[in-house]
């Protein structure tokens, strides 16, 4: 697995990066993967899990957790523009210092995450359900 921390900080590369990942772990576990042809979408894949089509806006994070707080912050945006429900179904959130997904269905009001191994989103690390 490549360290980005010495590797590139460039973030187009970075999320391009964890798209590929994304879409490699959904097409092993036999879901259809569709790219929109606009980098304008709101959402960077369609997941096809053959009982529904699932619109998932994949981030990068090569954040390491702070001592104190024991968890990575990640933004959504840079504005105050919120995923609509509408837009995005899931967010697959890659971390490299955690090693994998967490993937969160959208509420349609999440601006950030603050992620740690034993928080709130600790379920849905590694979990490529769909519903």
């Amino acid at each position: 697995m490549p360290n980005f921390n010495g590797m590139t900080t460039d973030r187009n590369y970075q999320g391009c990066y964890a798209e590929v990942l994304f879409s490699a772990e959904c097409t092993k576990l036999g879901y259809i993967v569709s790219k929109p042809m606009l980098d304008s979408s709101p959402y960077d894949v369609i997941v096809d899990t053959g009982e529904g089509l699932f619109k998932v806006q994949v981030k990068f994070t090569s954040q390491v957790p702070t001592v104190r707080k024991n968890s990575i912050h990640i933004s959504l945006s840079n504005s105050y523009v919120f995923y609509t429900i509408k837009a995005v179904d899931y967010f697959a959130i890659y971390s490299t210092y955690f090693g994998g997904f967490f993937i969160i269905p959208n509420s349609g009001n999440h601006q950030a995450f603050r992620l740690n191994a034993q928080g709130k989103y600790s379920d849905n690390f590694n979990k490529f359900v769909f519903k």
